[in-house]
């Protein structure tokens, strides 16, 4: 007997509540694999890859984008489609790379890094749970995260330029706030998405790189309180 993870109503024209299971199963189990490939990835990106990533992040950013609009055009194929994904996930996870390098060399740093994947973890599994078990619609935020979303990407150009402390630390919380609003919304978004809509695999990178950004966001945010202390 397969476990239950949605039983509400069914919407016309939505998948069935059996069929709204197995999609989830099968997001969730390519969201466990997603991270798997991006903490290869990162082991990677600390150790013998640190000379590649570290001189040449744009060059990855460029992989990156790159291998993720390669992934929308595969997303239906299947093997292929797992294939890149994994290669993405890994691509994620070396740029991290440089970030937790320095950070496991700072004293406590292990401790940040924990801390922060602890966070993630238990605010991810906590607005899932809430947005599974509620059945609420947030379709709502949609326009507010896409402003947010804007607004935090041109913060982080002009941290580049202008980083004191204090600014970091607002950018990384309005971060953490905004990718928290987004695990949310693509939840919701997926549970109520029909077969024609939304593929498994891109349902599932949405959720990855909501989570992703949520932890980068806090790493970043508790290496400055801790830095200051």
């Amino acid at each position: 007997m397969e476990p239950v993870l949605f039983s509400g109503p069914v919407v016309e024209g939505r998948r069935t509540a059996a069929s709204l299971n197995r999609f989830m199963m099968k997001v969730y189990g390519l969201l466990a694999f997603m991270f798997l490939a991006s903490g290869v990835g990162a082991l990677w990106g600390m150790g013998n890859g640190l000379r590649i990533v570290g001189p040449h992040p744009i060059i990855l950013a460029i992989a990156m984008f790159g291998t993720l609009f390669l992934l929308m055009a595969v997303q239906k194929v299947p093997g292929v489609n797992l294939v890149v994904t994994a290669f993405f996930a890994s691509l994620m996870g070396a740029s991290l790379g440089p970030l937790l390098f320095a950070i496991l060399r700072s004293p406590g740093g292990a401790a940040i890094v924990s801390d922060a994947l602890f966070l993630t973890m238990a605010i991810f599994f906590a607005l899932t749970l809430y947005a599974i078990v509620s059945g609420k619609s947030f379709s709502f935020m949609g326009s507010f995260l896409f402003t947010g979303l804007i607004i935090v990407v041109i913060l982080s150009v002009v941290q580049i330029f202008f980083h004191p402390p204090l600014f970091q630390a607002v950018v990384s919380g309005v971060a953490s706030l905004l990718f928290s609003g987004l695990i949310l919304f693509d939840t919701s978004r997926i549970l109520e998405s029909t077969e024609e809509e939304l593929t498994p695999v891109m349902a599932v990178v949405s959720l990855y790189l909501d989570v992703f950004n949520l932890f980068v966001s806090l790493l970043r945010l508790l290496e400055i309180f801790r830095g200051e202390e």
